[in-house]
This record gives C-alpha cells, sequence and structure tokens, in this order.
C-alpha cells in the first residue's frame, strides 16, 4: 500500500468552516441591505406611540361629565412634523396656541415643541394638515372643539426616501389604534 504524502486539496472541514463563514457573511450583507426601512418603523412606533399617548391622557383627566371637555391630541401641521396639544376646554381649543411637550421630542421652528420627522427621512403622505383629538372616552375626533367625530377608519400613511411605506389605523368610536 503506497501512502502519498504530497496530496493537494482541502480537508472537509476545511470546506464546511469556509461554507459557515460564507454563510455568515451572507446573512448580514443582506440584512443590511433589506433592513433599509429601519427609520420608517421607528418613526410608525414612535407615531403609533405618541396617538396611544394623547388618547391616553385624555381619558385620565378629572374633567366634569357636564359642560367641560379636556382635549388632548396631535395636530400634523406638516406631512413632517406634528405636535401634542392640550386644552382644559373643548370649546375655543385651538392647538397651535396649547402645545404641550412631551418625553422624546425635538426642539422646532420657533421654539415650538413637536416632532420632526425629517431627520428620519420620513414623511406623512396623506391627509396634511390634520387634527386628531381624543375625548374623556377615548373616542377620536378629527377637529380640536371635539365637535367632528372620526366618521370612518382613518389610515395615516407614513413613507420613507426609499419609497417604502407603513401605516397607523384609527378606528372610529373605540378609538382603536394599530400598525398597518
Amino acid at each position: 500500500m503506497k501512502i502519498y504524502s504530497n496530496r493537494k486539496g482541502f480537508t472537509l472541514l476545511e470546506v464546511v468552516a469556509v461554507l459557515v463563514i460564507m454563510g455568515i457573511i451572507t446573512v448580514l450583507a443582506l440584512t443590511r441591505l433589506v433592513s433599509n426601512q429601519n427609520n420608517l418603523i421607528v418613526a410608525t412606533d414612535t407615531l403609533t406611540s405618541h396617538l396611544r399617548l394623547a388618547q391616553a391622557r385624555a381619558m385620565n383627566t378629572d374633567a366634569p361629565i357636564v359642560n367641560t371637555f379636556n382635549v388632548w391630541g396631535v395636530c400634523f401641521s406638516s406631512s413632517t412634523q406634528y405636535y401634542f396639544f392640550n386644552c382644559a376646554n373643548a370649546i375655543g381649543c385651538t392647538p397651535a396656541a396649547n402645545q404641550v411637550s412631551s418625553l422624546g421630542e425635538d426642539s422646532i421652528v420657533n421654539g415650538q415643541y413637536g416632532m420632526d420627522l425629517t431627520k428620519k427621512g420620513v414623511q406623512i403622505t396623506n391627509g396634511i394638515p390634520l387634527i386628531l383629538s381624543f375625548d374623556r372616552f377615548g373616542t377620536p375626533y378629527t377637529d380640536a372643539a371635539l365637535a367632528t367625530p372620526l366618521a370612518a377608519q382613518l389610515t395615516i400613511t407614513l413613507k420613507d426616501n426609499n419609497g417604502n411605506t407603513k401605516t397607523i389605523n384609527i378606528t372610529p368610536q373605540t378609538g382603536m389604534i394599530k400598525k398597518g
């Protein structure tokens, strides 16, 4: 029996190791290429949380049942900016004059409170300007005076610079807010 000492080639262990390393590199490269929606996902989650926060604050007010309605809401002033507002009384409520800050907000033009989606490369593509307010029962309205309840499901669409979109749906009467 002859023993060959100068065999040329790779062992099975070396081939498997190279394939495993190539697989890991491929997975990392694909996740970076495919997940270019990170800013869009973050913006959608943030806006959903802000809408739910406004609704929760409206539901946790101690306003009396008769004649006075404490209003919390979100005003979309442009396709890239929105802010919280709170009025002690729905009658004569002006969102711009009653802006309030919230955790994590950016300061926008003239020192007013609000969130700016421009930094994330995201914009809202439908129904701007828009006011979305909530009464003490969590019912959504399309005005700050709580005179116009949301009549049909409202879909807010966010779009990033790459053309990817995400939606947020608000159900009338119940005020259920969910990502689409």
